[in-house]
């Protein structure tokens, strides 16, 4: 009985340990992490405290075999709960400094390193310390075991009542949106999540099928050489919405919110008498990260998280790590809806709203994701392959896994085309605006690497940029001259009438302001910070020493006789290096001028003589 009493208080006592730390992270999550819900509290005190009881378990039990670590009940729970809670905080506040306070980027070898560490170790002695005193003194109080038990419930039922009162009064219920007044053409923004230029028909693809999307290139204007700002998500969907660089609009971390001082495109169609409402599915772009910003209705088509977990629970350390063990180790099968909604999906959503709003103005993003991992075999019947469990495919895999790629972007496609045919049917395609974009491509081992986020090479950044104005105006031009994903927001903004922010630091495409002979380009992700700056000819690329990457501190290609950026010339160009390095501190500047928050950059006589002559300034 002694040693079940020690096994059952360890059980308690690690559950209390962890719910606390699970409760400590859900603060920090509804804080500072954004939450699009509130169920973080119970879903951690819950979460947290089952793995807590385990290891609590486990720690009694060893005290049964060791009994100097705990000599009685009481000290099991002490045991328990103080190791699980020390163990938990240090993995989880570990975790969040290194990524949160030093962007991936925190050697462990450094100075810096070996003190966050000393210091991490210190604080989790401490709460070892703490909590085992707590939680014994509550097995020792005259109730024993109980007490512990009564704690746990406690913390379980603070997690649901606070999940409850806030998602209760914390979420306002947004007001009916009135019609439109805006007497301008209708537009509609389709970003292609993860689509590679080089896999549309209208890019000269043939092995990719994308009928849709050509259709609408068609009809419309394509710029043949338009790039992203960054090569993941959430930096250049910021960029596409404000016509900010990422280091004016400042998302650039995994945990960056879009700032309220930017001013997005749906505000300013908004404020000009359109009825805005976007349809996303990206996690990176939920409403938890402020993304819905001008937006009436702003419709985040979450998927089906695993083990239980909503939006903001799947922001915890601990759904991050079980989902990777899932994965990598007992998932057999794997289904679009726990990834993201799909195309179908996202239509079955968006049409039906268009229909009904056709007959006023309206702004409508509408954000597909099937091209991004997981690569799925359509039609599906669970196989596919995930970034998560399959981080560096073997180099053997190239061809499968871009063939996969491909049938997800022709499954995309399909549902572009059912957009185009269903505005048709509504009678409004003539008069509406559309502009497709991707906010970056993919990698399929050209540069010995997979997935995005992590390079600047053109196979992540080189993207399609089509525009179809409203009566089909310049249809079937294509365009030559460089364009950006900056260009986004203000060539839409000025082909419905509006009057372009002067905050936008993009250009109106249609404009009489000639295009950009420079392009820059910036990333700071998982610990690789780069910066790009590209010319017809010429690509200069600068990496932080020892990235995790691999990629050489200094890379110049000739992107003309080079275009797969093959051959490193950096050895062999010092005077054009020297002055791409040149135009790249102005651009630098350029790109910092228009920040929210901090400081703005100012720019001086000579960088804006540099950014004259390169088509920025004028």
């Amino acid at each position: 009985m002694g040693a079940l009493r020690k096994i059952l208080a360890g059980v308690l006592g690690g559950f209390v340990g962890g719910a606390l730390v699970g409760l400590g992270e859900a603060v920090v999550i509804a804080v500072w992490g954004g939450a699009e819900d509130f169920g973080v509290f119970l879903f951690g005190a819950v979460a947290y405290g089952l793995i807590g009881a385990v290891l609590g378990g486990g720690a009694a039990l060893a005290s049964v075999v060791l009994p100097f670590l705990a000599r009685d009940g009481a000290a099991a729970a002490g045991l328990g709960g103080g190791a699980v809670a020390a163990l938990l905080a240090l993995a989880v506040v570990r975790f969040r400094i290194i990524r949160d306070l030093f962007a991936e980027n925190l050697p462990i070898s450094s100075q810096t390193g070996i003190a966050v560490h000393l210091g991490l170790l210190a604080g989790a002695i401490l709460v070892f310390v703490l909590v085992r005193w707590i939680v014994a003194g509550w097995g020792r109080s005259r109730m024993g075991v109980v007490s512990t038990l009564i704690a746990a419930v406690v913390l379980v039922v603070i997690g649901a009542v606070t999940s409850a009162v806030l998602n209760a009064t914390a979420i306002p219920t947004p007001a009916p949106p009135s019609p439109g007044t805006a007497t301008g053409p209708n537009a509609i923004l389709i970003i292609a999540d993860t689509l590679r230029a080089d896999h549309v028909g209208a890019y000269g693809s043939t092995a990719t099928k994308t009928p849709g999307i050509d259709r609408l290139a068609k009809d419309g204007v394509v710029f043949e050489k338009a790039f992203a700002q960054s090569s993941w998500t959430r930096p250049s969907v910021a960029t596409i919405l404000t016509s900010l660089y990422p280091a004016s609009h400042k998302v650039m971390y995994k945990t960056d919110l879009l700032p309220d001082g930017v001013t997005t495109i749906a505000e300013t169609m908004r404020e000009a008498g359109y009825r805005t409402v976007g349809y996303v599915t990206n996690i990176n772009v939920a409403p938890s990260f402020h993304f819905d910003q001008g937006f009436q209705e702003y419709y985040y088509l979450a998927p089906e998280f695993f083990f239980g977990a909503g939006d903001s629970a799947a922001k915890l350390i601990f759904y991050s790590g079980m989902r990777l063990l899932r994965e990598r180790f007992f998932a057999k099968q794997k289904f679009v809806q726990n990834y993201y909604q799909d195309a179908q999906t996202v239509n079955g959503a968006a049409l039906p709203w268009v229909d009904r709003n056709s007959k006023q103005p309206f702004f409508t993003l509408i954000h597909y994701m099937d091209p991004h991992d997981p690569y799925f075999e359509i039609p599906y019947n669970g196989v596919a392959v995930a970034r998560v469990d399959t981080p560096n495919p073997d180099p053997s895999q190239r061809d499968r896994l871009e063939r996969l790629y491909a049938s997800n972007v022709e499954y995309m496609d399909r549902f572009i085309g059912n957009l185009i045919e269903a505005l048709k049917a509504a009678g409004v395609y003539d008069d509406t605006m559309i502009a497709l974009v991707a906010d970056h491509g993919e990698e399929f081992y050209e540069h010995q690497g997979w997935w995005h986020g992590t390079t600047l090479y053109d196979e992540e950044t080189h993207v399609p940029f089509v525009v179809k104005l409203p009566k089909n105006a310049k249809a079937g031009t294509r365009v030559k001259s460089a364009a950006q994903l900056l260009d986004v927001a203000p060539t839409m903004v000025a082909a419905c009438g509006v009057v372009v922010p002067e905050c936008f630091q993009g250009r109106d495409v249609f404009s009489d302001a000639k295009a950009p002979s420079a392009l820059y380009a910036e990333e700071d992700h998982e610990g690789n910070v780069l910066e790009s700056v590209r010319t017809d000819r010429w690509k200069l690329i600068l990496a932080n020493e020892g990235n995790p990457r691999g990629l050489a501190p200094l890379e110049l290609y000739d992107v003309q006789a080079d275009p797969s950026e093959s051959r490193n010339l950096a050895s062999e160009q010092p005077e054009v290096i020297a002055g791409l390095k040149e135009d790249l501190e102005h651009l630098r500047a350029l790109a910092k001028s228009g920040a929210v928050t901090g400081q703005s950059g100012a720019l001086d006589n000579a960088s804006k003589e540099r950014l004259n002559a390169l088509g920025y300034v004028n």
